[in-house]
């Protein structure tokens, strides 16, 4: 059975995607890129990245059957990504949770195919949370380019691309990769905060913040907190600087100008920084549904909101800071402590709870606060 290239691009176009390619299925050189990443230990806490090392190089392993794969992408927007009281989140979580989104086109082509002639199961879908290398695939078919950033550049939509996937059985004529690179530019790896990107085409995820913010649990390592910066979930300063956000259509949309899958989710608005901070779980299970920021945890949530107020700075956060410091969550409580020190060092809040704090990871941290006066 084979379908004809010409419909599965008016099948992908008619799902909501802003790019359709063809490439094969097998990830290529990029495999072995992403077993010396692994083993480098740049992968951080990521284990599943390391349980699912063979399905994630080696799709044939789960996949006998497919042949080519049909990568998509979907260009998002939106110059609206700051929070009440200073934050910003990364552009991408700002509206509906794009797993959601893009998992339904994704799905709604699969069946789209199937009524073409493939039968149930043969056709794989991914966005995000299966074993595939998502931007090799991309690359190979033709999406885009690889950047120094170790991202995706669409020479004719930018960088602002969600991907999506399908591994079919079907021959399907293999995509010529996208013209153009980053040829001599350093623009990411020069404004990145933290140093991340420690080469072209190498990141460090112990040290990027999208990771630091997302994907780490428990604490944020102290030498990192200054440079989160406002940044309360993810990170998007190796976008922002790259000279090909000029090619993005949506960079600057707001409001109805934008999809309704990509207009701000009511959590942005309804949560002030501070109210993320004191953030309950009945207010986290009934407001924040539906955002790809649930990724980060309640506490996780919590904990950048600390960090983020004690990077502005500002006297005012400070009744909120010490409230923090009476928390049953011990991380909440460390990152509440060196939040006030960077407000205010001279703090008495700090001296009672140290008089009463009995987990030695807080106690060491009032201490180090307080030894900042």
């Amino acid at each position: 059975m084979n379908i004809k290239a010409s419909i599965v691009r008016e099948l992908a176009e008619a799902a909501g995607f802003d790019l359709v390619g063809f490439g094969p299925a097998d990830p290529g050189d990029h495999a072995q890129h992403f077993e010396n990443w692994l083993q480098s230990g740049r992968a951080g806490e990521m284990s599943y990245l390391h349980k699912n090392r063979e399905r994630i190089t080696k799709p044939h392993s789960w996949a006998p059957d497919v042949r080519s794969s049909i990568s998509l992408a979907f260009e998002y927007g939106s110059s609206e990504t700051r929070i009440e009281g200073g934050a910003k989140v990364a552009r991408y979580a700002v509206g509906r949770d794009y797993h959601r989104v893009l998992g339904k086109r994704t799905r709604w082509l699969r069946e789209k195919l199937e009524a073409e002639g493939l039968s149930k199961g043969e056709v794989k879908v991914g966005t995000d949370a299966v074993p595939i290398l998502e931007r090799a695939l991309a690359t190979q078919a033709g999406i885009g380019f690889l950047a120094k950033s170790s991202g995706i550049i669409s020479p004719e939509k930018g960088p602002y691309l969600l991907l999506s996937e399908l591994l079919t059985p079907l021959e399907l004529p293999i995509d010529l990769p996208a013209p153009g690179s980053c040829g001599s530019c350093t623009r990411c790896l020069d404004a990145c905060p933290t140093e991340a990107i420690t080469a072209p085409f190498q990141v460090d995820a112990r040290k990027c913040i999208s990771y630091t913010t997302i994907e780490l649990r428990g604490s944020i390592p102290k030498e990192l907190r200054a440079l989160q910066g406002e940044w309360l979930f993810g990170c998007d300063v190796c976008l922002e600087v790259c000279p090909f956000t000029s090619k993005s259509s949506r960079g600057s949309d707001k409001g109805n100008q934008l999809p309704p899958e990509l207009q701000r989710h009511s959590a942005l608005d309804d949560f002030t920084l501070v109210g993320i901070l004191g953030l309950s779980a009945a207010d986290y299970e009934e407001h924040w549904t539906g955002t790809a920021m649930r990724r980060a945890t309640r506490q996780g949530l919590r904990r950048n909101a600390a960090v983020v107020l004690g990077n502005l700075g500002d006297e005012a956060h400070l009744p909120a800071l010490c409230r923090t410091l009476e928390d049953p969550d011990p991380i909440l409580r460390e990152h509440a402590a060196w939040a006030i020190a960077c407000i205010d060092p001279s703090c008495k809040a700090l001296d009672d709870r140290l008089g009463r704090e009995e987990n030695p990871t807080v106690r060491s941290a009032i201490q180090d606060a307080v030894a900042e006066r």
